[in-house]
């Protein structure tokens, strides 16, 4: 009996072992699935919060874009009721429309220098490439906006006795260029194209249009201010004067890189 029990121990023991030996491949498999499970796990999440953020910065760059052009569009229903007459204007939309403008400005007054070169008189220069001609445009654009913003300011504050911020000014003077853009994307069209007629007609547009704007928001705080020292015309002569200096000063960048759009020939 004492045999038979020793041989029955030593079996069970064998079986013990290769059931450990079997059981040891399958538990490290298991805890290496586990493993990869959990890594999943925590990647997923990631990626999921990296998506959503996405999602999020993409619907919040469209309601933004929408919300400007609820901005424009109530604009250009009636730009002198809505901006001079209800004093409707955004300081953030103002700033986004003299950045638009100066863009398409910027790129059609690059296709134009490029056009020039087959001109009769070739006022473009043919080293200008697209980005030298862009940015350089683009950047005195919104310099001249600052001035000219600057110079209503200076008006409003020191002729009509009218205590306007420099914010609420560029938003005056940017909120009433939104119909200037919508002749400016005119502008761009002739210009990419290439006719030369219609483009001089729209350049000269464009640029009584923002004087106009000027004038009229200059209107605006001369009636708002009631007993304004000095006449509405000298003020308006006054901002004029200062965007003419601003022009005068930089004649150079205007020679270079102005005159194929504004002489096209």
């Amino acid at each position: 009996m004492t045999e038979e029990r020793k041989e029955m121990f030593e079996e069970e023991m064998n079986q013990s072992e290769r059931i450990d030996a079997d059981e040891e491949p399958l538990s490290r498999m298991s805890r290496k699935a586990s493993r990869q499970s959990k890594q999943k796990q925590k990647q997923k999440p990631h990626k999921e919060r990296g998506e959503s953020a996405v999602k999020d910065k993409l619907a919040s760059v469209w309601a933004a874009i929408n919300r400007y052009c609820g901005f424009a569009f109530s604009i250009l229903k009636s730009p002198a009721k809505t901006v001079v007459a209800d004093g409707f204007s955004h300081y953030k939309y103002g700033l986004i429309s003299m950045l638009i403008f100066s863009m398409i400005f910027s790129i059609g007054n690059w296709f134009q220098l490029k056009a020039s070169w087959n001109r009769p008189l070739g006022f473009g220069e043919r080293h200008h490439a697209f980005y030298d001609g862009f940015l350089v445009v683009l950047v005195y654009l919104l310099i001249f906006f600052a001035v000219l913003v600057f110079a209503v300011w200076a008006v409003s504050r020191y002729m009509i006795k009218q205590k306007v911020t420099f914010r609420e000014a560029a938003a005056g003077l940017g909120s009433l260029l939104v119909p200037v853009i919508a002749v400016s994307i005119l502008w761009l069209i002739f210009a990419i194209v290439n006719v030369p007629m219609l483009t001089v007609l729209f350049t000269v547009l464009i640029l009584f249009s923002i004087f106009f704007m000027m004038a009229l928001y200059v209107q605006r705080l001369h009636q708002a201010a009631h007993d304004a020292p000095i006449d509405y015309i000298y003020c308006v002569f006054a901002v004029v004067a200062v965007a003419l200096l601003f022009a005068a000063v930089t004649w150079p960048f205007i020679s270079e890189y102005f005159t194929a759009s504004l002489i096209p020939l």
